[in-house]
């Protein structure tokens, strides 16, 4: 994911989150956000922080990825709860590689993943144009 150093107030994250401010404040005071605090006492979240909590709550994440061209990375995008789906098992993801077809040619052929990158709604989603 790519988010520079991007921080959001309890409302910004709200925004996306589309919550209250107040229940983003709940969330980081119940220590399911993480936030830090400023010498002024307001909170900020980090955008990695936003968006991975929002991943791991099945919350679209559309909007973030739009205003702040954050990417995810190829099995985080078909991956919603990482841990419920086996992607802790994913090739791709245990090999560091950012998206599948960095590995095509190395890997066997894997359940689900298609044949070609034109194929695959992350691919065409986030891809260039003239391919990877």
């Amino acid at each position: 994911m790519q988010s520079g150093d991007v921080a959001f107030s309890t409302g910004q994250a709200a925004r996306y989150c589309f919550v209250t401010g107040d229940t983003v404040l709940n969330w980081i005071k119940g220590g399911s956000l993480g936030a830090q605090k400023t010498p002024g006492g307001q909170y900020r979240i980090l955008a990695t922080a936003l968006y991975s909590f929002m991943r791991e709550h099945d919350m679209n994440t559309a909007l973030l990825e739009a205003e702040h061209k954050i990417q995810p990375l190829c099995w985080e995008f078909h991956c919603r709860r990482r841990e419920a789906l086996g992607c802790q098992e994913c090739l791709v993801h245990r090999s560091g590689a950012a998206q599948c077809w960095e590995l095509r040619g190395v890997l066997h052929a894997a359940e689900g993943r298609p044949e070609r990158c034109e194929d695959c709604d992350y691919f065409r989603r986030y891809c260039r144009e003239d391919g990877p």
